[in-house]
């Protein structure tokens, strides 16, 4: 396995375990302890380290390494604003760009899919033309650097939905899962050429996301008590408090 390829399923598998609970906020994740854990040595651990620090995942401190930030509905909906950003312009900008035969082919599964039966195989078939398109659409977008921020997200994204995924299918729960749909109304608006309402349509797509993973990676009292913490640290919440 080439040394890049080592250290993004490192990035992978931290993200994993900090999604399950593995790991806690405020908790030193030191690199022995991590390259013993994932079975590679400790320079693999290091550098995803780095790239965990850069997603705002972990903070590196002097003379205590990788520390476990905060994670919660906040920094979810932060990392979803983030992506709504990069992929609707990813998404305008690549409008035209992508040869009529492909999008067709994308649009032939997508419908297959909106009709097939749900389950396991469904599920898997979902999560590939999820990563089929948002792929071809950052290759397509016309920016390296635009490309590049998507890339560095795109395992952040993906375990997040994978990990949503895992817990709607422990309860045998697919009855909300449109994805498939929203991705149908991007690729018929690329094909169309329309790239205002391709860009709409991601927009839609990601919102929606977010409001999902909320739902189904925490609590209602977990979200409730965020937001109000949200509020209360706002400048402006801070100058009602000082002017009342």
């Amino acid at each position: 396995m080439d040394h890049g390829k080592r250290r993004h399923n490192v990035v992978a598998e931290v993200l994993g375990d900090l999604f399950k609970g593995e790991f806690q906020a405020g908790q030193r994740l030191r690199v022995e302890f991590l390259a013993e854990r994932y079975g590679v040595s400790v320079t693999p651990i290091r550098e995803a380290l780095v790239e965990l620090s850069g997603l705002g995942l972990v903070e590196l401190q002097p003379n205590r390494g990788a520390v476990v930030r905060p994670f919660g509905p906040r920094q979810v909906l932060d990392i979803c604003h983030l992506r709504r950003v990069l992929e609707c312009e990813a998404t305008r900008n690549a409008c035209g760009r992508i040869a009529p035969f492909e999008l067709a082919a994308l649009e032939d599964e997508l419908k297959k899919l909106i009709d097939a039966p749900r389950g396991q195989r469904w599920l898997a078939e979902t999560k590939r033309l999820d990563t089929a398109l948002h792929e071809l659409i950052a290759e397509r977008c016309g920016s390296e650097r635009l490309a590049y921020e998507i890339s560095r997200y795109s395992v952040l994204y993906r375990i997040l939905r994978d990990t949503r995924h895992r817990r709607r299918t422990a309860r045998a729960n697919y009855s909300q899962m449109e994805e498939n749909s929203e991705h149908l109304k991007v690729v018929q608006a690329l094909a169309a050429g329309d790239a205002e309402r391709a860009s709409d349509a991601m927009a839609d797509h990601v919102d929606k996301a977010a409001a999902a993973l909320q739902h189904d990676l925490f609590a209602k009292k977990e979200i409730e008590a965020d937001l109000a913490e949200s509020f209360l640290e706002s400048p402006r919440a801070t100058m009602a408090t000082v002017t009342e």
